[in-house]
């Protein structure tokens, strides 16, 4: 298993290289990938992460998915209705995945193509949304870079969500790389 300090370096590599401007929309994509047990620590390290990307001479924008779901559920019109009837949540699906893939498109909009936007917090989207697809809808508007936080497992281009769903294949650069494990 990797440290935060094993990923901060492979990290840190990464973030220095330079970046072409015809890379294609996946190769904009950045998966840090670490193991659930490490998310509060990587999350109360992000700032090492902006240091590392503003010291490589980027800019650095942020985004946190953690509270996201609880703000958006509070305010929906039916939320009282889905208090009594939870199973009903199932039907809104496709909303919430839609305002989500807005949420992360507005933030974008406001990044250049030499900023990293880093999207934090994806675990708390377990079972409302899936990153595989919230990436494969925003792919295309990434201007610079967007760094996702991953906690679960990265194999062979395959990538599992708290270790708990069938895998995923995207063809993002992992952060640390499998050869660097």
């Amino acid at each position: 298993m990797n440290t935060f300090d094993d990923i901060l370096n492979a990290y840190s590599k990464q973030v220095r290289l330079p970046w072409a401007e015809d890379t294609p929309p996946a190769g904009r994509v950045w998966i840090v990938w670490y193991d659930k047990s490490l998310q509060r620590r990587f999350t109360g390290r992000l700032a090492e992460f902006e240091h590392a990307t503003l010291k490589a001479g980027h800019g650095w924008r942020q985004v946190s998915l953690s509270k996201w779901f609880g703000s958006w559920i509070g305010q929906h019109e039916f939320f009282d209705a889905l208090v009594e009837q939870p199973a009903e949540l199932r039907g809104l699906l496709p909303e919430i995945e839609d305002s989500l893939v807005n949420e992360i498109k507005d933030a974008l909009r406001s990044c250049t193509a030499n900023d990293i936007l880093a999207v934090d917090g994806c675990g708390a989207l377990f079972g409302v949304a899936r990153v595989s697809t919230l990436i494969s809808r925003v792919a295309e508007t990434i201007p610079g870079r967007l760094l996702v936080g991953f906690p679960g497992k990265h194999s062979a281009g395959v990538y599992r969500l708290l270790d708990a769903r069938d895998g995923w294949n995207y063809h993002a650069i992992p952060i640390p790389t499998d050869n660097a494990l």
